[in-house]
């Protein structure tokens, strides 16, 4: 008798015992995974977003749109958004790790494009190292932004686009007068040298453009050269010291 109460006291330490030492492992396996979980890229759920001080990486690569540009969010402390553009709420930034964001930016015909003073600007305004604020929907994969506002932060002289009517035209260039009743000069870019592009009718047969449509015209770049340097005089050549005598009758010696 007091060897069975002795071993079912046994047998009942070790039922008291064994779910413990399996709860203690399970739950040590369950922290360790969850801190091995790899963070989501990126976690904005799509939406309406400002973004601020984006850097373009690769600008466009046509002159009007729709054109893509892409830009990247560098991983600061301080990099937030706005939900909605509203600048009182702001979102702090989510990375990858220690990695940086990188967008690709969707212009389209109805995006507004802006100066850093608000004045318009064009497509070929944004170039490669520019720093930008975009507002727009941010796709579902948290890769594409369909821009509505386009903002370049830098400052530099921005190009406009002006409607009007060419009221005079003379050698150095024409007068157009806008729809408000402004006369505005232009100076004409047309010179030798100019590269443009002409949308018309194009007569193969006498090599003629009618029914022009439009004309972009390149800027000319001058590539200011190096001044050539003038070659340094060459010194006056040595005489050479005149043949002793012994030397001249040693070349009589051999008819020379």
């Amino acid at each position: 008798m007091i060897g069975f109460l002795a071993l079912s006291g046994l047998f009942c330490a070790l039922i008291l015992f064994v779910p413990s030492s399996v709860y203690a492992v399970e739950n040590a396996d369950i922290t360790q995974a969850s801190d091995n979980v790899a963070p989501t890229a990126n976690g904005l759920s799509a939406g309406f977003y400002q973004f601020n001080k984006l850097e373009i990486l690769k600008g466009p690569i046509v002159d009007e749109p729709p054109a893509t540009i892409e830009v990247i969010q560098k991983n600061e402390k301080s990099c937030v958004v706005y939900e909605n553009g509203k600048t009182d709420k702001p979102l702090s930034c989510i990375f990858n790790g220690d990695q940086n964001n990188n967008y690709v930016i969707q212009i389209e015909e109805r995006t507004t494009l802006l100066g850093v003073n608000q004045e318009p600007a064009l497509l070929i305004d944004f170039q490669a190292g520019d720093k930008i604020n975009v507002l727009g929907w941010l796709s579902a994969d948290s890769k594409t932004i369909r821009a509505a506002v386009v903002k370049n932060l830098e400052e530099k002289d921005y190009h406009q686009s002006l409607f009007g009517t060419i009221k005079k035209v003379n050698g150095n260039g024409f007068t157009i007068t806008l729809t408000n009743g402004d006369e505005i000069f232009v100076k004409t870019p047309i010179v030798e040298g100019a590269q443009v592009t002409v949308k018309g009718v194009f007569d193969k047969v006498n090599s003629a453009v009618s029914n022009v449509l439009s004309i972009f015209i390149k800027p000319t770049i001058v590539l200011q050269e190096k001044p050539t340097e003038e070659p340094t005089p060459s010194p006056p050549p040595t005489p050479s010291a005149k043949p002793s005598t012994l030397f001249k009758n040693f070349l009589k010696i051999f008819g020379l």
